[in-house]
């Protein structure tokens, strides 16, 4: 009889480990933790005018610039990230890649 419950207990975690498993996806969402985001002024260096941002590529919109050719983003995690910017009218494209730490980081981005 014992042989039989650890034989029952151990199907239940086998079965319970794979339904897990089959249900978690494979999508891995990382979410920075406390302290690991930064502030990021975006000056576009060479134009005054309004910029569409994008955190590493098109499909991660941040905002768009003031006609200055600046804004500020916060929680921005931190590490290596590309900002790309585009003009509003699609005519003028910049990028530059740059470590973001925790703080405020200042990203000029040359536009042509």
């Amino acid at each position: 009889m014992n042989r039989n419950i650890i034989f029952k207990k151990l199907i239940v975690l086998l079965i319970s480990v794979l339904l897990f498993g089959l249900f978690t996806g494979c999508s891995l969402v990382i979410v920075p933790g406390p302290g690991l985001t930064g502030t990021v002024n975006i000056n576009i260096f060479n134009d005054n005018w309004k910029y569409d941002i994008y955190l590493d590529s098109y499909a991660s919109f941040l905002g768009t610039t003031n006609f200055y050719g600046q804004t500020t983003f916060y929680n921005v995690p931190t590490g290596n990230h590309t900002f790309i910017a585009e003009d509003i009218n699609g005519w003028y494209y910049g990028q530059k890649t740059q470590y973001i730490h925790t703080g405020i980081n200042n990203v000029n981005i040359f536009v042509y």
